[in-house]
């Protein structure tokens, strides 16, 4: 029973967390907004070190490829952070921000694609990428028929940092078998492909019972 109403309570600790964290960023940005920073700008430069973070992957970089994932991750956080405290917060660049995320993601699993292209693992990497896109997807497709929670283990956040930790602990988990030296790489794949399938899938389920309990 306590297992139980831990998991039932994933979603209010996640929304805590955040609020925490999104106030420790606002706190800490507020001193350099004189510099003219805009949102777009850093939603660009996000997704050049996306990019910067796939060509590292992709040559089996892991370690340096999640440290510039983690820093993509915190850009990601800043954008809107600047538009809020500034007030430049516009639907256009709200699209901008969900646009550019998408392929931040894609570049992320093309560099692993291409890493593990010859090997059995190249398959936990083309489902971790199916079920990381169809999670945002049935998101952005319930939305816009009225239904707008956001259900699931597995969003956006947790996608990011379950790889970044995959990413920091493949080497030395490698070092200490070296007979599977991406071994926390292909665990960190193999759950991504398991549970953010799943995750998409609950979405799915969860709009199914709004809009029918909607439509009447």
């Amino acid at each position: 029973m306590g297992e139980i109403n831990r998991i039932s309570n994933f979603p209010e600790v996640r929304a805590r967390l955040v609020r925490s964290y999104y106030r420790i960023i606002e706190s800490g940005i507020s001193p350099l907004l004189f510099l003219g920073i805009t949102p777009n700008a850093v939603s660009a430069f996000s997704l050049l070190l996306s990019a910067f973070s796939a060509i590292l992957y992709s040559e089996g970089r892991f370690f340096f490829g999640g440290v510039f994932l983690a820093l993509t991750g915190f850009l990601d956080t800043l954008d809107g952070t600047i538009a809020r405290l500034t007030g430049k917060t516009t639907r256009f660049g709200a699209l901008l921000d969900s646009t550019l995320d998408r392929y931040a993601e894609f570049f992320i699993f093309f560099g692993l694609l291409i890493y593990f292209r010859n090997t059995p693992v190249f398959f936990f990497a083309l489902f971790a990428l199916m079920g990381s896109m169809m999670v945002s997807y049935v998101k952005a497709r319930g939305q816009s028929l009225g239904k707008t929670r956001s259900v699931g283990l597995m969003q956006r956040p947790e996608r990011f940092f379950l790889l970044i930790a995959g990413s920091v602990l493949n080497a030395p988990l490698g070092f200490a078998f070296p007979q599977y030296p991406d071994i926390a790489m292909t665990a960190t794949l193999a759950v991504l492909a398991v549970l953010s399938n799943i995750t998409a899938l609950r979405r799915l389920y969860e709009c199914k019972k709004d809009l029918e309990s909607s439509d009447g």
